[in-house]
């Protein structure tokens, strides 16, 4: 390849079934010099949709992040349909030099698209090479070109209405300091990965679901936060519970002192970072149903001695109503308005979570209205906790709930990496992307 090439940036994706061609273009592409980001999926065992590769390759060539793109799947057919949804983008489905080249010198393809089942890794190096080396012919073919490039239509009818919401709300994701147990976090234990994937994403927030505290280094977080122009929404702390046996409602007074101690030493980091702290998970579960007055009494001890030690460091705490799956108490939005108003203090407000309200609240526009003024924070997640639009969650009517209501807090993702975390973020990032 020339040296032209060489300066090349290609970012290349595929289902499972295109796996292993691409792993033979990328080596042929690398061999050659090119620089190669490669966006998934990475196991061909676990089966995936090759829309969503192909759409995230799509989207990083229409921004001017790569020169161009490579998408495959098993006839390449599928690839091709959805990285041309994508405004800007013209993919071409090749399965021989001769198409490669026409593809570039008539059509000006920015997005190479082929078919594991009918392309072997030795006719593709020839496509490649095709592909790479054919410039476009301009002339006669640019004002074809330029109708390909016509605007995409409007925004589905049922949105419009919608404020986008990156101008009403900070958006951001949940990630973990370190591994974990608790699954619906990305990037746990990657905590540099997480935060440059999710400030490529456009997001703005980072909510950091930790455990001990002098077991992070607080400076890294803090040079991450300002290299990738980020803020730390909220701490998150379940994982003390879970991992640790660290719960507020524990029937031990050892554990529930123990939990105190946890809980201040994270309030005090959040106060070096300016962000929250929720008490959700950490919580734990009351050992007998019905709960009795002597337990509630202990755990409501335990919660106000927190949430006042962070009223006085300015710091607001957020109580995050849990499925009765995880937990017996504090289930629905008005359990947990209950309790914050039997507390008192102005600093400890409502986290909503839209996968617990799918399962607890029988009318979740209802729900969220009747808890108006106490709402601080809002959790996004699909009915299956995998990043919105992969369930059945009506979002449409919970943002058009909350732009009635006013709320104008943060809007994180809490949700599992599903089928792998890049995968998952970058589908976070299209639902966010497909509300603007």
């Amino acid at each position: 390849m020339t040296s032209q090439n060489k300066k090349t940036r290609i970012i290349i994706g595929s289902d499972h079934v295109g796996i292993t061609l691409k792993q033979a273009v990328k080596s042929t592409l690398i061999e050659w010099g090119i620089e190669v980001e490669d966006v998934g999926a990475f196991d061909s065992k676990v089966s995936v949709d090759y829309t969503d590769y192909a759409i995230q390759v799509a989207r990083q060539v229409a921004q001017g992040c790569f020169d161009s793109g490579i998408v495959i799947c098993g006839t390449g057919i599928g690839v091709s349909i959805a990285a041309n949804k994508i405004f800007g983008i013209r993919a071409a489905l090749c399965f021989d030099t001769f198409t490669a080249h026409q593809a570039r010198a008539h059509n000006n393809a920015n997005i190479l698209a082929m078919g594991a089942w009918v392309v072997t890794p030795q006719r593709a190096a020839g496509i490649l090479r095709e592909w790479l080396e054919t410039p476009f012919e301009y002339g006669r073919h640019i004002p074809r070109v330029m109708k390909l490039d016509r605007e995409l239509e409007a925004q589905p009818a049922e949105w419009e209405g919608l404020q986008p919401l990156s101008s009403r709300y900070k958006l951001g994701v949940s990630i973990s300091a370190q591994a974990s147990v608790f699954s619906p976090v990305l990037f746990a234990g990657r905590i540099e990965e997480g935060f440059k994937t999710a400030a490529d994403c456009g997001l703005k927030l980072i909510e950091l679901s930790i455990c001990d505290p002098v077991s992070i280094d607080h400076h890294q977080i803090k040079t991450l936060i300002a290299q990738y122009d980020l803020q730390i929404s909220a701490l998150a702390t379940g994982q003390n519970c879970l991992q640790e046996g660290l719960c507020l409602a524990a029937a031990n007074p050892t554990i529930r002192n123990d939990t105190v101690k946890r809980l201040h030493s994270i309030i005090d980091l959040a106060q070096e970072l300016n962000a929250a702290v929720i008490i959700g998970g950490i919580r734990g579960r009351f050992a007998h149903t019905p709960v009795s007055e002597e337990e509630k009494g202990s755990f409501t001890e335990a919660l106000g001695d927190c949430v006042q030690y962070a009223a006085q460091q300015g710091i607001m705490t957020l109580l995050e109503p849990i499925n009765r799956y995880e937990t017996n108490f504090i289930n629905t939005l008005e359990e947990g308005v209950k309790l914050i108003q039997e507390v008192g203090v102005s600093e400890f407000k409502l986290l909503v979570d839209t996968f617990h309200m799918n399962i607890e609240e029988a009318d979740i526009p209802s729900s969220l209205r009747k808890a108006d003024a106490y709402i601080g924070y809002f959790h996004i997640a699909d009915s299956q906790r995998q990043a919105p639009g992969q369930g059945h969650t009506d979002f449409r009517a919970i943002f058009r709930t909350l732009q009635e209501i006013n709320y104008s807090g943060p809007v994180v993702a809490e949700i599992l990496p599903i089928p792998d975390d890049r995968t998952a973020i970058y589908r976070l990032r299209d639902f966010y992307h497909s509300l603007t």
